[in-house]
This record gives structure tokens, C-alpha cells and sequence, in this order.
């Protein structure tokens, strides 16, 4: 019997042993909290900082903004849509409002600094400052340095939201809020005083489907969004001057 009870002791407290081995192990090899994969568990941050470098490191996207709650007595961007690279270089359409003449679209051309549009007075493309329209340069926005992109690693305490079905995706809701500054860094638009709401969809690949920013674009009017839509990256895309 004694016999019996040492053995049984020495095995218990072996095994005591090696469980505790193995769950410090363990602690130390992680490094702090881990997902099911072993993988760092993504957080808001980090989910805005992969897109980012997806959306800089893309050959070309598609992009299509929309607005809403625009001031109908203000000059101002209402939509646009086209391709574009990290030339960085636009081409496409754009929408604006302006007062006296209403909703005028025009074909777009960016790149090289400069912007074309064939406008209702002008038969062929003719350089334009987009400023006097209320909208940017097009191209500005691909730019990796100082572009859209720059807006989701400037976002202020980002959280994620509900993640939901875009498509044939499941994207993930990250909400945060954005400086005015910021904005009107990589927009040319918003005030650098403001402070804008910013929702975001990123998809499981890193991609920014799109984003929504939302606050005081103009004068009394604190509830204006634009949303911006990022779609075929990959593609290839080539814009000349005309």
C-alpha cells in the first residue's frame, strides 16, 4: 500500500509539473492576446492600417462617391465616379451644384497636377481649378502620401461596429471620428476646425469597401455625408493628359 501511494504521488505531482510548464509556456509564446489561430486578434486600428496598405499598395481602383444633405443654396461636390492610380491620376466624372446653373456632370481628366474638364463652355477639355467648384483634385485622392487613405490611420478612437454582408463579402463596421484638418488636407474641402464622424467598411481581406464621412461640410448644415466606395482593386489604369 505504501508503495502504492508514493507512486501515485510522484506521478501526480509530475504531471502537476508539466501542466504548469506548459501553460507558462504558453503565456510567454503569445505575447498577449491571440485569436483561435494563434494569430494577434485584429483590433480597429490595426483593421484601418491593413486598409490602408491594401488601398496603397493596389494597382488601380474604382471609385464612386456619393453625397447627401447638401445646402441646395451652396456650390458644392455632389458626386463622382471613375478609375484611378497612385500616379496619382484620375479619370471619370464629376457632379456639381452650382446655384445658378444646377447640377452640372462633366468628364474628368487629373493627373500631373493638373485637372481637365469639358464643361458646358468649353467643347473640348480645358484645364480647370476644381476649388472654384467646391470639389478637389480627383487625382489627390489616390495620392499614398497625404490621399484617402491617409484618413484611416489620422482616425480618432476607432471601434468596430456590426459586421454585415456587402455583396459576396462580409465587411467589418469600424466607426470612429476624423479632425477637420485632416479632411481638408486630403479632400481640399471641410473645415479645419470641425470634427467629422467617419464609418468605415473594411472586408476579411483588408480591402475599404467604403467609407462615410458626415459633420459640417457647410456653413449650418452639420449632417452632410459623402460617401466614398472602393471597388476593383487590382485593376490597371492608365490616364494621360489630353
Amino acid at each position: 500500500m505504501r508503495r502504492t501511494l508514493t507512486v501515485t504521488s510522484s506521478l501526480a505531482i509530475a504531471a502537476t509539473l508539466a501542466l504548469t510548464g506548459c501553460s507558462s509556456g504558453s503565456k510567454k509564446a503569445s505575447g498577449g492576446e491571440t485569436s483561435g489561430s494563434g494569430k494577434a486578434a485584429a483590433t480597429p486600428a490595426s483593421t484601418l492600417a491593413q486598409a490602408k496598405k491594401t488601398l496603397d499598395d493596389t494597382s488601380g481602383v474604382h471609385l464612386k462617391l456619393t453625397s447627401d444633405k447638401i445646402p441646395p443654396k451652396e456650390t458644392g461636390l455632389i458626386s463622382g465616379e471613375g478609375d484611378g492610380s497612385h500616379a496619382p491620376a484620375f479619370k471619370g466624372t464629376i457632379a456639381v451644384r452650382i446655384p445658378a446653373a444646377g447640377t452640372i456632370s462633366v468628364p474628368v481628366i487629373a493627373v500631373d497636377g493638373k485637372v481637365w474638364a469639358k464643361t458646358p463652355l468649353s467643347p473640348k477639355m480645358a484645364p480647370i481649378n476644381p476649388k472654384q467648384f467646391g470639389a478637389p483634385d480627383p487625382a489627390k485622392i489616390f495620392a499614398r502620401d497625404g490621399g484617402f487613405s491617409s484618413l484611416l490611420v489620422a482616425t480618432k478612437s476607432p471601434k468596430f461596429g456590426d459586421k454585415k454582408r456587402d455583396g459576396k463579402d462580409i465587411v467589418q463596421t469600424v466607426t470612429g471620428t476624423l479632425p477637420g484638418k485632416v479632411i481638408n488636407q486630403s479632400l481640399s474641402f471641410g473645415k479645419a476646425d470641425q470634427t467629422y464622424d467617419a464609418v468605415y467598411l473594411v472586408t476579411d481581406k483588408g480591402e475599404l469597401r467604403s467609407a462615410t464621412l458626415t459633420g459640417e461640410f457647410y456653413k449650418g448644415a452639420n449632417d452632410t455625408s459623402y460617401t466614398v466606395e472602393f471597388t476593383k482593386y487590382g485593376q490597371k489604369v492608365a490616364v494621360s493628359k489630353p
